[in-house]
């Protein structure tokens, strides 16, 4: 009875389709609209395509403790690679309640670009290991299921980029103990207008089988040095802080929630120079 309970507070909180996933801390400061503007190592979460985007290598990871449940925590960590001719990404996002469940993602993405009416075209492709595990209960399945994702990112002009991104494109399918279930596909469409250079509004919209989300997100650089954001994503407000230089960037992003309070994200990146 009590591992029932659990899973049920877990599916409340997460959804139980690992949308409750890390995909770092900037994204989720700008309310998790970001599938146009995706454009660093974190786009492997979010739009593969933004890989093509990198020209150098970058590594991200991020921890969450998710809304001050004891050792309920949300992690992950993205390598971006400047591979020749197509991009590479390694990926892996982890959920863990310690010593009683688990869900992680396991990632490999490759990117690419051509050239569309003289304006670049980006595409992206992830191939998913996706796995959950209830420990300390002999009854229950460890279910995995191998996935996949797909985006592109086109620059409409030099100020105006429509994204989109496709997930659980596969449907997978988890077990637990009796219980079937089939995580539906995301389509999530996306637009970004950068003004000036410094600051960038979004708009995101994912559409499932029986839902759809907006989502809202600002950020505003200040000499390409510090950054505040702000977002909106099912009524919760988000806000978020970056700092970067020339080989790392760190980022910090609250989300108020009526029911389970705030809780922070904090991501750190290294890039090496070009």
């Amino acid at each position: 009875m009590k591992i029932l309970i659990l899973l049920t507070s877990l599916s409340t909180l997460l959804y139980a389709d690992f949308s409750g996933m890390n995909n770092g801390a900037r994204s989720l400061g700008m309310g998790g609209a970001y599938t146009a503007l995706a454009n660093d190592a974190t786009a492997i979460f979010y739009n593969p395509a933004g890989l093509a985007k990198i020209n150098s290598v970058n590594i991200f990871s991020s921890r969450q403790k998710l809304y001050g449940i004891s050792n309920l925590y949300s992690d992950m960590i993205a390598l971006a690679l400047p591979t020749p001719y197509l991009r590479t990404g390694l990926g892996i996002q982890q959920i863990n309640l310690v010593g009683t469940y688990s869900e992680q993602i396991i990632y490999f993405s490759s990117a690419g670009i051509i050239w569309a009416l003289n304006r670049p075209f980006r595409f992206g492709l992830s191939i998913k290991y996706e796995n959950a595990h209830i420990k300390n209960y002999d009854n229950a399945d460890s279910p995995s299921s191998f996935d996949f994702d797909m985006g592109v990112i086109y620059d409409i002009n030099e100020y105006l980029f429509f994204g989109y991104s496709g997930k659980y494109l596969a449907k997978p399918e988890f077990k637990f103990i009796d219980r079937k279930d089939s995580i539906d596909p995301i389509h999530t469409f996306g637009l970004c207008y950068r003004w000036k250079n410094s600051v960038n509004f979004l708009v995101d919209r994912s559409l499932t089988k029986n839902n759809d989300k907006w989502h809202f997100g600002t950020e505003l650089w200040f000499y390409d040095v510090f950054a505040s954001r702000i977002g909106m994503f099912d009524e919760n407000l988000t806000i978020g802080f970056g700092l970067k230089s020339n080989s790392w960037v760190l980022n910090l992003a609250v989300v108020s929630h009526e029911d389970l309070g705030s809780t922070y994200r904090f991501s750190l990146g290294l890039k090496a120079n070009n």
